[in-house]
């Protein structure tokens, strides 16, 4: 995602991963979770889910500036990695 000096691409992406969240919560609970076509419409939005918040990450490490690649650490399933996240697994 290509975005202006100085800001920030975090609240779209935040807004994309609600919108993707509601549309999950919907083909999880729904008759349909269980069929092919139910099953690529899950696997899609977690897949959106994941990248969104991959650039979230990346936007703000960029932000800050001070995050070496190998301060970077993995979430434990289940877990968030930050308040207000939520890791999915499809």
């Amino acid at each position: 995602m290509v975005t202006a000096v100085g800001s920030s691409p975090v609240p779209s992406l935040q807004g994309q991963i609600r919108q993707d969240q509601v549309q999950l919560n919907d083909w999880t609970t729904c008759v349909s979770a269980k069929t092919p076509k139910g099953q690529a419409a899950i696997q899609k939005l977690s897949g959106e889910i994941s990248a969104a918040t991959e650039q979230i990450a990346r936007a703000l490490q960029n932000q800050s500036g001070t995050a070496s690649p190998s301060a970077k650490a993995t979430p434990a399933p289940g877990r968030a990695s930050r308040p207000g996240s939520l890791d999915v697994w499809a």
